[in-house]
């Protein structure tokens, strides 16, 4: 596997190649051949997420996993983030790829983002979610619990001496086990270049057209949902509703912060491959 250095915080990268799309140099690693896996990771964090899933035998799959602007080694973009931005991105990364026949991998923004490909696309053979953004049932407290997690990203973007703590602080609530201490590490100390992301990312979710429930309905193929149900920031309680109007899903429980991929990766790869084998 050939490796990248991201200059920008000198952390080894998956990413080997690049496409421009709209200007954007996206960094992405293409391995394997067989049935198609595309990989979509959370806000402020990169396809570096994904290295667990090259373990998977690779003359069965072809693993794509890409960094979104401005994350992992993907050259930044004047355009704000939000889902339904990093969608047209993707939507035509795949087509640029010719891929087809697809599993779509998502966590987070990145999850959001899968919903949004699968929506009336029989393209989308399968989908994997992990927490994903847009699915939050919102009401009263959301924009006040958003307008605090925007506030304190500001933090790092006005360059708050106190925010590299805090950030510290804070990812170890989103990745809680032992295997992701050396990936938190790498985000935590890369905290004050992503705060202006999370800020954007952060306020795009308080957006009426990041609510992405409308396309639930339009989502035939087989949903696998690995929830970290420790996660305090995307709770399975507000999502809950949500996740049981899908035509076809699967729902298994782990008992970590926010990224499975990262913080129990054998099981999601076992998890991963069941899932597929029975579909």
């Amino acid at each position: 596997m050939s490796i990248m250095i991201d200059s920008a915080n000198g952390f080894p990268s998956i990413a080997d190649k690049t496409i421009n799309i709209e200007g954007i140099n996206i960094a992405y690693k293409d391995e394997g051949s067989g049935q198609i896996i595309l990989c979509l990771h959370a806000l402020g964090h990169s396809s570096k997420d994904f290295a667990s899933l090259y373990k998977l035998p690779l003359e069965k799959f072809r693993i794509i996993a890409l960094d979104f602007p401005g994350q992992g080694l993907s050259s930044p973009s004047s355009v704000s983030v939000s889902s339904s931005f990093y969608y047209g991105l993707t939507n035509r990364f795949i087509q640029l790829l010719d891929l087809k026949n697809i599993i779509v991998v998502g966590n987070s923004i990145g999850g959001a983002v899968a919903i949004r490909i699968a929506n009336n696309n029989p393209n989308v053979r399968l989908l994997s979610l992990s927490n994903p953004a847009g699915l939050d049932k919102r009401g009263f407290i959301a924009p006040f619990f958003l307008n605090y997690m925007i506030h304190f990203f500001q933090k790092g973007v006005k360059k708050n001496p106190s925010f590299q703590n805090q950030f510290d602080n804070y990812y170890k609530k989103v990745l809680i086990t032992e295997t992701s201490l050396n990936r938190r590490a790498e985000i935590v100390n890369d905290g004050y270049r992503l705060s202006s992301l999370l800020v954007q990312g952060w306020s795009s979710f308080k957006l009426d057209e990041e609510d992405v429930r409308p396309f639930i309905k339009n989502i035939h193929c087989p949903v696998l949902f690995t929830w970290a149900m420790k996660d305090k920031f995307v709770q399975f309680g507000r999502n809950k509703k949500a996740i049981e109007q899908f035509h076809h899903y699967i729902l298994l429980n782990y008992p970590i912060g926010h990224t499975p991929y990262i913080e129990m990766p054998e099981k999601f790869n076992t998890d991963f491959i069941d899932f597929i084998n029975n579909n």
